[in-house]
């Protein structure tokens, strides 16, 4: 089935990474004589590939009640976090939702998620989460995210530095009755911090 590409990341070895439509993803390597794809090796060649398509043969095998879980953790991601759409908790999640964050706080219930929300937003107003690759099996689903914003409010006692941040996290999502169920969110906090100016040792990059 062909897909069309929506983004682009690097893998732990530094290999580019197409992310499709369908919400999975596929190695794009530029190694010649045997792949020759010299676009990826730039940023403007994988830009002018946005929208261009892709076979997906994961697709081709896929149960339709994976497909939807992992397009559930997208709109968590792309529409909830990054365009902070609130309105839409009733619709994914569902009213027991149990949650952990990447910054190490927890929520039991909409209500209390809303509030944690409100807290990133507070602090993080251009929070943003990459969602690169996600594995999908049975109710659960992986994903790994990378998150992007600048220190505007105060959070942890720490007043806004105006810092950029970015670090890496996983998030795992368990699925029941159309909607999340759970989901517990692990990062390199200690990297943050660090960013944040609470720890030594990193040089953070002001506006």
């Amino acid at each position: 089935m062909k897909r069309q590409i929506i983004g682009f990341h690097q893998d732990e070895f530094g290999d580019w990474v197409a992310e499709l439509t369908c919400n999975h993803s596929q190695h794009v390597r530029h190694q010649p004589p045997f792949q020759v794809r010299e676009w990826v090796t730039s940023e403007q060649g994988r830009r002018q590939q946005i929208g261009a398509e892709l076979e997906c043969r994961k697709c081709e095998n896929e149960s339709d009640f994976l497909r939807e879980n992992r397009a559930m953790v997208r709109r968590y991601y792309d529409e909830l976090w990054n365009e902070w759409k609130v309105e839409l908790i009733p619709e994914l999640l569902a009213e027991n939702f149990r949650f952990r964050g990447s910054l190490g706080a927890s929520a039991h219930g909409r209500n209390h998620f809303i509030d944690y929300i409100n807290m990133i937003r507070a602090a993080f107003p251009e929070f943003h989460s990459h969602l690169e690759s996600m594995l999908a099996e049975d109710n659960r689903v992986v994903a790994r995210v990378q998150y992007t914003a600048a220190h505007r409010g105060k959070i942890f006692g720490i007043e806004p530095t105006g810092h950029h941040i970015s670090y890496a996290g996983i998030g795992l999502f368990v699925i029941g009755g159309h909607r999340l169920m759970s989901a517990w969110v692990l990062a390199d906090r200690y990297d943050l911090m660090q960013q944040l100016g609470a720890i030594p040792g990193h040089e953070s990059n002001g506006v």
